[in-house]
């Protein structure tokens, strides 16, 4: 079966000023550098990284929320990167996205009902009662009351929200839903409760995910497979058995090790005694040459501060851009 989606080349830089207030100059903040990746129908993809690491971005270049500076986008057989306006807005009818921040996504002014039905007004469909059903229906997926519909956000808790949020994403029936952070911003005792709607919903609806989150319980309960970025570069990709269990990348090993156990027993065999990373993020403006993680990598070797590793297999559907590993001719 053809992916659902594939980028490849995704390249994502920004123009900023920096030197002072007399000596100013341009440069390029590389946020996405040069991203391949595909996505499966049904699955989900979680992508982790620690914060500024291009994370959202790709998110948003994935769907054409924002122009990629190069690098293309398959999306059902069709090239989305060149699309003009007209196909651009057919096209989204299948690409959602469920945003990070509940009460900020959502327009104040507008009430639940309001909010869910203007992707459908939008897509073309009329304000009467085939809308009103479809809303009526999308309230009782997420698990929100009939009389929601005439409230307003504020009205609302935040897992509430987003549980409004999901639903405008979906009225449309969406293929592909890029879920940005979705739990991050919610207590903990709400983010088991959509990550659960979320799965419920998949497999309810066959929707495909890319599920953007920095927090790797979440991230192994949801994800089919599971993308590891680092600044501006995806690193490792595999199933989440294979890279919970033997993670390849010097840093999703120290992702892994980071993640607070409650009991000594739970924690990840081999991370005692593993040597931590050290140091700070290197900036987009001007990351490193060879890999970009040789400035706090453990096993630094040479070739690692001057050739840029290629993502090699190893193992069945295991990739990792690292020199350590031993595998595969690169891809």
């Amino acid at each position: 079966m053809p992916a659902l989606l594939e980028a490849s080349g995704l390249t994502k830089h920004y123009d900023v000023e920096t030197g002072g207030f007399f000596r100013r100059s341009k440069a390029a903040l590389r946020a996405v550098d040069g991203v391949n990746l595909t996505i499966e129908p049904g699955e989900t993809l979680g992508l982790v990284g620690e914060s500024g690491c291009g994370k959202s971005t790709l998110g948003r270049l994935l769907i054409r929320l924002i122009p990629a500076t190069a690098g293309r986008v398959m999306f059902d057989g069709m090239e989305i990167t060149s699309l003009g306006p007209k196909a651009l807005r057919a096209a989204r009818r299948a690409m959602q996205i469920v945003f990070q921040d509940p009460f900020g996504a959502l327009n104040p002014r507008m009430s639940v009902e309001e909010t869910i039905m203007e992707p459908l007004l939008i897509h073309g469909s009329r304000r009467g009662a085939a809308s009103r059903d479809a809303v009526t229906r999308m309230l009782d997926m997420v698990g929100l009351a009939e009389s929601a519909r005439h409230r307003f956000p504020h009205e609302f808790s935040g897992g509430q929200r987003q549980r409004i949020g999901i639903a405008r994403a979906l009225i449309l029936r969406p293929k592909l839903v890029v879920c940005d952070e979705p739990v991050s911003a919610l207590d903990v005792s709400v983010q088991a409760q959509i990550v659960n709607l979320l799965s419920d919903l998949q497999t309810e609806l066959g929707l495909t995910y890319l599920f953007i989150a920095h927090d790797l319980g979440v991230v192994k309960h949801i994800s089919t497979r599971v993308a590891v970025m680092y600044l501006g570069k995806v690193v490792e990709v595999a199933d989440k058995r294979s890279l919970y269990a033997r993670p390849l990348h010097p840093y999703t090993q120290a992702l892994l090790a980071s993640v607070p156990v409650t009991h000594p027993s739970q924690r990840r065999r081999g991370t005692i005694g593993q040597p931590r990373i050290t140091g700070d993020i290197p900036t987009a403006l001007a990351p490193p040459s060879g890999c970009r993680f040789h400035t706090r990598c453990p096993h630094v070797m040479p070739i690692c501060r001057t050739d840029e590793p290629a993502m090699r297999q190893s193992g069945a559907g295991h990739q990792a851009a690292c020199h350590l590993i031993a595998a595969d001719p690169p891809m």
